[in-house]
């Protein structure tokens, strides 16, 4: 498989070859670990096959605070292996994938009568920079008093005696995953979305796997196709999976929901991301600086809800907004400047734990990896951060499972970056701004976010632009068309949904914005996703629904 069936139009012949192919590995789930799975199996040769119930990223890993850290709240719960593994992996992408990963310095205030000590955090960030061999990007430092207001000129004064600056990593969660699977698309890799697995194949009527039936989401076709070995990385899905194969099989995880507002840059009176203790339950919360806008929480609360509907609710926006009041009052940082909301589900492994008073944050972030008796290895838990990782693990027992020699015994991920070189982008870039001087800013995304694939898009627009036009400037809509063409030919797209919610354009926080991109792109979305005027606008009014049910502030009088 290439990127150039990487497509819906090609939907048809990678049915075809499912059913025709015994594969290595079979892959269930398309978030970040099920595409750290299969680029990792992808690039040490083995023939593999990732199936996507819904679309990729459109769970968890397209819900998160969107950074890579090093977990600086493990010390408390003395996660120090955890923590360790952690840095680790932050410092690998930020040398590995910097186009990706970008380093992004915090704050955290001191006071007099609350929050943490100066003591404990100085000793805490000792700790932090031994977890990384001291090789953060940058060391940390304290700040005397002035320092502090300079960066965050909006904390309360009184009792504030200074500050620390600390460095994490943050990423666009969505386009990430999206990257490492066409990474292993590219390497050999085959990989479907909307092919939920609805049953797996015994061999010769034993207990063993030999493969999964699925279907196709988006059309009638029931399908099977075999492998080798099956793995289940389905994140908060990953007990019902376990069901389909055992359904005695017992409960290891529990559901917490986390919730994320956003707000204005310029309703922020904070220069810098920042890390505060809550004054209602002493949580730790962030307000991470954007692409125009500040991200801010999260909520951790156990939900018992279905892992499908992360539907934001009063009490998780209550939480927020009240912690943020009590810690910041002169903000005045209310629902009213709420420009955008989402909530996401954490799968923690919690075997037969069913105890609602502890605290969810006390539990472990550790991924788990099971055997079944009939071979399906399940992994859950886990965190962004440390999926790369992650997948070297499982690859691990796959090899076993496979009864493999040298071959297939080898991970590259630690060498190998995402999408080119840093090196050959910055030379793909250069080239292209060299020819579009006034262009260099949207270059610059499009490298950012695709890599050397950014090529292509850079010569659509430039053939784009010299087509009846004079001048030979791209325009605005140029872009767009430009690049949501490459994601519906490349990046299996399928529905509108898709294209605005987890592929194109930077971090648009609102939802109007949102809508007003699809209206501006309809034109060459129609004739990619191959929809009338009816089907289009079907799906456009299913995503604004969508916007309004999972982005929108719920009522006041909601639960």
């Amino acid at each position: 498989m290439s990127l150039a069936s990487f497509n819906k139009r090609s939907r048809p012949e990678l049915f075809r070859t499912l059913t025709s192919k015994t594969f290595d590995l079979i892959v269930i789930g398309g978030g970040i670990f099920g595409a750290s799975i299969f680029r990792d199996a992808a690039l040490r040769g083995m023939s593999v096959a990732l199936l996507e119930a819904r679309d990729f990223a459109s769970g968890t890993s397209s819900r998160s605070s969107k950074l890579i850290h090093g977990g600086l709240r493990y010390l408390k719960n003395f996660d120090f292996r955890l923590a360790w593994e952690s840095c680790h992996e932050r410092n690998l992408h930020l040398r590995l994938n910097k186009r990706l990963v970008r380093p992004l310095p915090f704050l955290i205030p001191f006071y007099q009568d609350r929050g943490e000590s100066r003591l404990l955090v100085r000793i805490g960030m000792w700790i932090y920079e031994l977890m990384a061999g001291f090789r953060n990007y940058r060391f940390h430092r304290f700040l005397n008093r002035d320092q502090t207001l300079r960066l965050a000129p909006g904390l309360p004064r009184a009792g504030l005696t200074g500050g620390c600056l600390y460095y994490d990593a943050a990423v666009d969660d969505c386009r990430w995953t999206l990257e490492i699977i066409k990474d292993g698309v590219r390497h050999g890799g085959l990989a479907v979305n909307y092919a939920p697995v609805c049953g797996f194949l015994r061999r010769n009527g034993s207990a063993k796997l030999s493969g999964v039936r699925f279907r196709d989401a988006l059309g009638t076709g029931e399908y099977s196709t075999r492998g080798r070995c099956v793995v289940n990385a389905t994140g908060v899905f990953g007990d019902q999976v376990r069901r389909l194969d055992r359904p005695d099989a017992p409960r290891l995880l529990r559901l917490s929901k986390g919730t994320h507002l956003v707000f204005a840059d310029a309703d922020v009176p904070v220069n810098v991301t920042m890390a505060f203790v809550s004054p209602l339950d002493g949580r730790l919360l962030f307000l991470i600086k954007r692409e125009g806008c500040f991200l801010y929480g999260t909520s951790d609360d156990w939900e018992t809800a279905s892992p499908d509907a992360p539907v934001p609710g009063r009490s998780d926006v209550g939480y927020l907004l009240q912690s943020l009041a009590r810690f910041m009052p002169q903000a005045r940082l209310g629902r009213d400047q709420v420009k955008f909301v989402y909530s996401g589900f954490r799968a923690l492994v919690s075997p037969g734990n069913t105890d609602a008073d502890i605290n969810p944050s006390a539990v472990t972030r550790e991924d788990f990896i099971e055997v079944a008796p009939s071979g399906l290895i399940s992994v859950m838990g886990g965190k962004l951060t440390t999926a790369r990782v992650m997948a070297q693990r499982v690859l691990s027992r796959v090899s076993r499972a496979l009864g493999r020699g040298r071959k297939g015994s080898r991970c590259q991920t630690k060498v190998r970056p995402v999408g080119g070189s840093h090196a050959a982008v910055a030379e793909g870039l250069a080239s292209w701004v060299k020819r579009f001087p006034r262009c260099a800013a949207a270059f610059q995304t499009l490298f950012d976010r695709y890599g050397l694939d950014a090529q292509e898009i850079c010569a659509d627009v430039a053939r784009l632009a010299t087509s009846g036009r004079g001048d030979g400037c791209p325009a605005a809509d140029d872009l767009l068309r430009a690049e949501v063409r490459y994601v519906c030919q490349n990046e299996m797209v399928c529905t509108v949904e898709d294209i605005i919610e987890r592929r194109t354009g930077s971090l648009h926080w609102s939802p109007e914005t949102r809508l007003e991109r699809l209206r501006s792109g309809r034109e060459v979305i129609q004739k990619e996703l191959r929809l009338d005027d009816e089907e289009f606008a079907e799906q456009y009014e299913s995503y604004r629904r969508h916007l309004k049910k999972f982005h929108s502030l719920p009522p006041e009088n909601e639960r």
